[in-house]
């Protein structure tokens, strides 16, 4: 007479471990409210005392969960388009670092701004004019030691918030990733292929320092990295490209 409520108050509690538990899931897999408001909270907090000269507010919040059980604040400026940074805090509101020194001191933001504009001008100006034949990448390389400065833009050089002068560091320090394989050339193709990208990246003030080609030539596909701007006028250009390209 007693296996029926006991059947109930056993269903019962099965039931309410089921709730608990997708409680808990729910909780560690996507935070809560409170938490996020917490974290928000410390975060102003935090920068008001820390970075007291900074005119900064809350862009975004994200809750890493299993990963990193952590809120991420990401902090912006009013007035500074590089500053921008991410501090991170506990369930309990508790700062853990920022990244501060990493993000913005470093030029990291500036220089990846640069970088970006970059890209955008080789995508505008020169990519349409082959795009039937070859896919473009282009970056300016960041230096990371000081004595590879001529590879790469030297970040103790810039200037946070600086204007992006696309002539400039493409010049210095502009690389073009070329990839070409969809159809197979001959040397004289490629030779001429890569001075058709200089007279184009010219006509539109978008200059580069060197190409790196990944390319078909004679049905087998080819590498070559380090192909100077300044060696597509040359006379010897074939000769080098034969000898680049067999490597």
């Amino acid at each position: 007479m007693f296996k029926r409520p006991i059947h109930n108050i056993l269903t019962g509690l099965g039931m309410l471990g089921v709730f608990c538990f997708g409680w808990w899931c729910w909780y560690v897999f996507d935070g809560s409210d409170k938490a996020e408001q917490r974290a928000i909270e410390a975060a102003e907090e935090y920068v008001h005392v820390t970075y007291p000269d900074l005119s900064l507010h809350v862009a975004d919040v994200m809750y890493l969960s299993l990963y990193d059980p952590k809120y991420y604040v990401t902090m912006t400026s009013r007035t500074s388009t590089d500053t921008e940074f991410v501090i991170r805090i506990t369930r309990s509101g508790k700062v853990v670092d920022d990244s501060y020194e990493e993000d913005v001191v470093s030029k990291e933001h500036t220089h990846q701004r640069i970088s970006d504009a970059y890209n955008a001008a080789v995508q505008q100006f020169i990519a349409p004019s082959f795009s039937d034949r070859i896919d473009f990448m282009a970056e300016l390389p960041r230096s990371t030691w000081s004595d590879d400065v001529e590879l790469g833009v030297d970040t103790n050089d810039l200037q946070i918030d600086q204007p992006v002068d696309v002539e400039f560091y493409g010049a210095r320090y502009g690389l073009l990733f070329l990839h070409a394989e969809d159809q197979s050339y001959t040397f004289e193709e490629v030779m001429r292929l890569l001075r058709d990208v200089k007279r184009v990246a010219d006509e539109n003030s978008v200059p580069f320092h060197a190409i790196t080609l990944q390319i078909t030539v004679d049905g087998i596909e080819r590498y070559a990295e380090g192909i100077q701007y300044s060696d597509l006028d040359s006379p010897h250009l074939l000769a080098r490209l034969k000898q680049r390209l067999n490597d």
